[in-house]
């Protein structure tokens, strides 16, 4: 089973978080800069429960 990284991260200015593989992600509502909170490794065919990323 492959394993991907998913930064977990949060945005100060939008007060909302989110969940991304890229690598330097930004925020889905603003677009600017995001505080990466998390870095877990997880199986590639993983699925949120939420439906994210």
């Amino acid at each position: 089973m492959k394993n991907v990284v998913m930064a977990h991260w949060f945005c100060g200015d939008c007060d909302v978080e989110g969940r991304d593989f890229a690598a330097e992600p930004t925020c889905w509502n603003c677009g600017g800069d995001v505080t990466v909170t998390a870095r877990p490794t997880v199986p590639m065919d993983h699925r949120a429960a939420d439906g994210a990323a």
